[in-house]
């Protein structure tokens, strides 16, 4: 019992040092221990609380209106026209003079190539027709018109008379050669009033009708017109 006394009370300084080291040394743990673990506390609560905040459910508005018209954008209306009084002149119509009305033709084909006339018989193409004068079965090349005898007769188109002449079968003939490639012959004339190389007009006269045609003699008075281009014969009454 002595001896532990004696250790004490030499060496109770020491002890009393060392107890406060230690107590100092646990005391700093501790508040280290404290600091750490608020440290990491702290932001783990923040991101705790932000994610809660952010993982609400979407809660309803109040007194939601349902069904409302949603109007469509339309485009605006164009500026209606200013209504012009009455006899004013428009402004794109100002100082514009109103159209030349279109010039009339120089000239018209008549309706029968015969003063008179009437139509006989038709141009018939590639079908055979009797001929009683020539006793035969042929084509009728081209279009006949009756009339008087002396009647005048008149040119359907324009052009140059290429051909003047008298034929056996045909009395006598003119032949018109006209701008657009065709050309047109008259028979049964009884004097012709044109000339080779004059240039006639549609309507013009190129002669009179004479009072029988030989090859037709059984129609009685009467023009034989035909129509050729390219070689072959169109129906001249078209």
């Amino acid at each position: 019992m002595n001896t532990i006394k004696a250790f004490f009370k030499d060496r109770g300084l020491y002890l009393a040092c060392l107890a406060l080291v230690f107590g100092a040394t646990a005391g700093g743990i501790l508040g280290i221990r404290s600091a750490l673990r608020g440290l990491v506390a702290g932001p783990q609560a923040g991101i705790t609380q932000e994610d809660t905040t952010w993982n609400q459910p979407d809660a309803p508005a109040n007194d939601p209106v349902a069904d409302v018209p949603v109007e469509p954008l339309q485009p605006s209306a164009p500026p209606s026209a200013v209504p012009q009084p009455s006899g004013a002149s428009s402004p794109a119509s100002a100082g514009q003079s109103a159209p030349a009305p279109s010039a009339a033709p120089s000239s018209r084909p008549p309706v029968s190539p015969v003063d008179g006339g009437e139509r006989g018989t038709p141009f018939s193409g590639d079908t055979l027709v009797y001929h009683a004068a020539l006793g035969d079965w042929r084509t009728h090349n081209g279009a006949d018109y009756t009339g008087a005898p002396g009647a005048d007769v008149y040119a359907m188109a324009g052009g140059e008379v290429s051909a003047v002449y008298t034929d056996a079968l045909w009395g006598t003939v003119v032949e018109v050669s006209a701008a657009n490639g065709r050309q047109w012959r008259y028979c049964g004339l009884a004097q012709a009033a044109v000339q080779r190389g004059e240039t006639v007009a549609t309507g013009k006269k190129l002669g009179t009708l004479a009072d029988t045609l030989p090859a037709e003699a059984d129609a009685g008075a009467h023009l034989h017109m035909e129509c050729m281009a390219d070689g072959g014969y169109l129906d001249p009454a078209v």
